[in-house]
């Protein structure tokens, strides 16, 4: 079959110290410590054979992750720059869908025909975080794409327990499989945001002002969903033109550059003036600019709001924590889209209209295209075996 692969060179850098785990396993937790040279090409691989409690998928569609594309990049010594969870060699991709061809025998809920979304954070069950049902804090966590082959190939085999069903969301859009594959691609960044929004932070009362920082791909999906929820006033910060366009498109009532700004104060008081002084319920920190979001976020508080940070940075995060003291306010962290019954409740909303993550789709490529859409920054790029191949 036909698959993106990805090798890289073990080489871990000099003063790096090894986890256990690491050393037990090959598997980087900061992958730009660990990983040199790496390369991808799109080449003939093995067919996956379908495990006993696996389901063989002909995959329908898969997203192209800021993760693909930034693995991919090297720094100044040739170390790859994405600092996260990762083994190589490996097949890429771990936002995909797709039609079920083969069962194993000890599978009790799927059947060859099903569509399905796949989880893209594999969760043990057994470790202490899962035992507590933090299944995105799995200590034992494996994630297609990046620690085993993942979605950008023909084929791929998962396990039973990580599919979800797309009937729905096909029943709904007149049985449009192409629809029901690409949505449910696109539930796992929209699984992200839910986590956070929801799971997390605990959503926000109707009527309640909310804040959006970054509109890459979580953050369209964080706006969709606070609309939905019944955000009152719905504001994104972003500076790119195209992400600002699609905020829009995807229903931010407000959309402004940060860098527009001359200080926290001007942006905050911009808060301020828009709510009538009532201030922002609820703040997605979808960017991981954590040095600039915070203050701002620190002098828009409402009475009993809510920070959730949703986006990975990287440094120190300054924060005059007096000011969510003042305002009862919390902070909460956020990592994952899996367990929780979260990737059921994002598919209910696809398959009710009340959501519609198409809006930030910009790129549609074939598998063998892939690395042209890997170079599209904005919105949500899908590849397929479907899609027609570039001239």
């Amino acid at each position: 079959m036909r698959a993106f692969f990805v090798e890289a060179e073990y080489a871990p850098r000099d003063g790096y110290v090894l986890s256990e785990r690491e050393k037990a396993t090959g598997r980087a937790l900061r992958g730009n410590q660990i990983w040199k040279n790496i390369k991808g090409t799109v080449t003939d691989r093995p067919m996956p054979v379908c495990g006993d409690d696996q389901v063989l998928l002909k995959v329908g569609a898969a997203g192209i992750c800021g993760t693909d594309a930034h693995l991919l990049r090297k720094d100044a010594d040739g170390y790859s720059m994405y600092n996260g969870h990762t083994k190589y060699p490996i097949i890429t991709g771990h936002e995909f869908s797709g039609e079920i061809v083969e069962v194993g025998k000890n599978v009790k809920k799927l059947k060859v025909g099903d569509l399905v979304s796949v989880e893209s954070m594999h969760w043990c069950g057994e470790c202490d975080a899962c035992r507590r049902g933090m299944f995105n804090q799995c200590k034992e966590l494996e994630e297609p794409g990046l620690t085993y082959d993942g979605g950008f190939a023909e084929y791929a085999v998962v396990k039973e327990k990580y599919c979800y069903k797309l009937g729905a969301i096909m029943e709904y859009y007149g049985g449009d499989k192409m629809t029901a594959f690409e949505l449910g691609a696109m539930v796992e960044p929209t699984g992200v945001a839910y986590n956070g929004l929801f799971v997390r932070g605990g959503g926000l009362r109707p009527g309640g002002h909310a804040a959006v920082f970054g509109c890459g791909p979580v953050g369209l999906a964080a706006i969709q969903l606070l609309k939905t929820a019944g955000a009152a006033k719905l504001i994104a910060f972003e500076s790119v033109p195209e992400r600002m366009e699609l905020a829009k498109q995807c229903g931010a009532d407000y959309v402004f550059d940060p860098t527009s700004f001359n200080s926290p104060d001007e942006q905050a008081q911009l808060l301020m003036d828009l709510t009538d002084g009532a201030g922002i319920s609820l703040f997605a920190e979808c960017a991981g600019a954590n040095r600039f979001t915070y203050p701002v976020m620190g002098k828009a508080l409402a009475i009993g709001g809510k920070t959730i940070q949703i986006g990975h940075t990287v440094g120190i995060t300054p924060v005059d924590i007096f000011n969510w003291q003042w305002n009862a306010a919390t902070i909460s962290g956020s990592n994952g889209q899996s367990g929780q019954g979260i990737y059921p409740d994002v598919i209910a909303l696809m398959a009710s209209g009340r959501i519609d993550m198409r809006k930030m789709c910009t790129g549609r490529f074939h598998l063998e295209d892939i690395e042209e859409g890997m170079k599209i920054t904005a919105g949500k790029v899908l590849v397929s075996t479907d899609y027609p191949r570039l001239k």
